[in-house]
This record gives structure tokens, C-alpha cells and sequence, in this order.
């Protein structure tokens, strides 16, 4: 991946320095990521990380804000050197569970899919001035929630939610008649070409983005790029199916730290609802977790593996136990 450094912006918006000024002490918790409302009771814990999916760690409950996390930390764009529509957009150092937002800049405009904690000035002034303007953030599930409220009122955009994971959202109370929050099930159409799909496991609301690169238009004549820009389908899929490190298969988890495996139902269901997908790439919201070809049958196959290793078969579709 290319690196891209982001300089200081010479010009912020200033509606995005009143968002960051309004939630800059906001409790932020070091483990997770999640931000919370200056109501909540910092005696308590986090009630991410309380939750078995995730933890809270040995060495007890930690808070943090953004105006401390943006002391010592900056953003840099990890452009994909084989598309580069589509940037990570990494923290360093790394922060809780090193989530990292994907920048996806189609034709008709630039997307966000999942969040992080850390929002910077340079960030901003980078996402003000793309050539495709930002339309909108999605989030795939509640351990990228972050401070996703902050950033949509930062770089005034819709933000994506699934409604079957609104418990679990820590800023609700926050939420006012001039943010543009949209909550969504099942299918959520972004643009042409560009869909949010709730596929549950992981969280009941756990979401995948897809992206039909063969529905954005040829580049002009005049303005080639300098190599083939892919228009194979790809799927965007966080935690709901994570790319293994293998970068051939995928995992299909309910507590990724826990090593809590995800049921087989589950998983049939989610291959039941990307089964109409045309898609031969994909990859999980960290860099380097990337399946460049065939993402489709390593779906299948992975479903057929996943299930053997937990004791279970497919026969004409009903779930058979395997005779140990």
C-alpha cells in the first residue's frame, strides 16, 4: 500500500471545529474505542467491552478523550496499490482495537465504511477537498461506532446505522434534529453501485458494504489511468466475515478476542444473504486482510470448512452432524 501523509489544512470548516470543540473531553474508552455522552458515569464500565464480545482488561477500566488521543497520534491514508479508489485510513500508533476506517471514492461520490476513534484537523481538511465529494459514513457494527457521531457532524454527512443495533449505540441521548442520522435494515442503497447488506452473527445488525465496480462509468479518453482500474464487485466485510491472515479464506466469529466461534445457522445465513452478490474481491476493515481473486467461492468454501471443524455438514441444505 501506498502512504499517504496528510498535511495541515490551511482551512477548516468552521462548523467541523465547533463538532471537534463540543466533544472534545467526551469519555473515550482505551480498550474499545467507544465514545460516550458527558452523562455517563465514568465509575462504571464500558458497556462495549463489558459485553462478551469484547473485554475489559486486566488491568481495569481506562478512559481517554479526543483532545488527549490527538496529542501524540496522526492519520496517515493507506493507499491500495491496485485500486486506488480505496484508502485505509490509519492511526499512528495504533489505538484500542486499531480500527481502521476505508475511504472508498466512487464516481458518484466518496464513502466512509466503519470508524474510528481519532478525527484530526488534517483528516478533515483532507475528506473537505476530495475529488469526489464525501456523501456519507457507514458502519458495519457497534465495535466501530467510536466517535462516529463526531465525525459525521464534522464533515456534515449522513451517518449509516443499522436500527437492529441501536441499543448498543452510547451516544444516543446525543443525537440532535440537525445531525443526519439514518437508520436502516436489511438493504441499504448508497448510490448506484454501492449497497449496505445486514447480515447479523457477529451483532444482530452486523453489515457488509458492497461496491459493483462494473457500474461506474469508463474514464475519459482524455484522462486515462495509468494501469487497469478493477471493476470486479467487492465486498467490504469488518468483522461479519473476517479475511483470515491467510488472505484465502474467511472466519466467521462471535467474540473475535474470546475465540468464541459463530453458529453454523448463523453462518449459513450469512451466505444466504450474499448469495445473489457478483463479487471477486474482498477485505476486512484492517489493512493487509485482503482476498484479491476468486472471493466468492473462498466464501463457499470457507463456509464448508468452517462447518467441518465445528462437526457439521451440508446435505441438499439441512445442517447433518458429522459421525465422529
Amino acid at each position: 500500500m501506498r502512504t499517504i501523509e496528510l498535511e495541515p489544512s490551511p482551512s477548516i470548516p468552521l462548523h467541523s471545529l465547533e463538532a471537534l470543540q463540543q466533544d472534545s473531553l467526551l469519555p473515550i474508552c482505551k480498550a474499545c474505542g467507544t465514545q460516550y455522552s458527558k452523562t455517563f458515569n465514568l465509575t462504571t464500565n464500558c458497556k462495549i467491552c463489558e459485553d462478551p464480545r469484547q473485554f475489559i482488561p486486566s488491568t481495569g477500566q481506562e478512559w481517554t478523550n479526543l483532545y488527549d488521543l490527538g496529542q501524540d497520534r496522526k492519520h496517515v491514508l493507506l493507499q491500495d496499490e491496485i485500486d486506488e479508489r480505496i484508502s485505509f485510513i490509519s492511526v499512528e500508533p495504533g489505538f484500542a482495537i486499531n480500527q481502521t476506517p476505508i475511504l472508498i471514492e466512487t464516481f458518484n461520490g466518496s464513502y466512509i465504511w466503519d470508524c474510528s476513534a481519532l478525527i484530526s484537523l488534517p483528516l478533515i481538511g483532507f475528506l473537505s477537498k476530495l475529488k469526489r465529494p464525501l456523501k456519507g459514513i457507514a458502519i458495519s457494527h457497534p465495535h466501530f461506532f467510536a466517535t462516529s457521531l463526531t465525525w459525521a457532524r464534522a464533515l456534515r454527512v449522513p451517518l449509516y446505522l443499522c436500527e437492529d443495533d441501536k441499543e448498543w449505540y452510547q451516544r444516543l441521548n446525543d443525537i440532535e434534529a440537525q445531525d443526519h442520522i439514518i437508520w436502516w435494515k436489511g438493504e441499504k442503497e448508497l448510490d448506484k453501485g454501492v449497497k449496505l447488506i445486514q447480515c447479523g452473527g457477529h451483532f444482530p445488525g452486523s453489515s457488509i458494504l458492497y461496491w459493483d465496480r462494473l457500474s461506474e462509468p469508463p474514464p475519459p479518453k482524455d484522462d486515462l489511468p495509468s494501469k487497469p482500474t478493477p471493476v470486479s464487485g467487492i465486498i467490504f466485510t469488518a468483522d461479519t466475515i473476517m479475511v483470515q491472515p491467510t488472505q484465502k479464506g474467511f472466519s466467521f466469529i462471535w467474540s473475535v478476542p474470546n475465540l468464541i466461534p459463530l453458529r453454523p445457522n448463523s453462518i449459513l445465513a450469512i451466505q444466504d444473504r450474499l448469495k445473489y452478490l457478483s463479487f471477486h474481491e474482498a477485505t476486512s476493515s484492517w489493512p493487509n486482510r485482503w482476498i484479491r481473486e476468486d472471493a466468492k467461492m473462498a466464501l463457499e468454501q470457507s463456509v464448508i470448512t468452517y462447518l467441518a471443524a465445528e462437526g457439521w455438514r451440508l446435505d441438499q441444505e439441512k445442517l447433518v452432524k458429522l459421525i465422529t
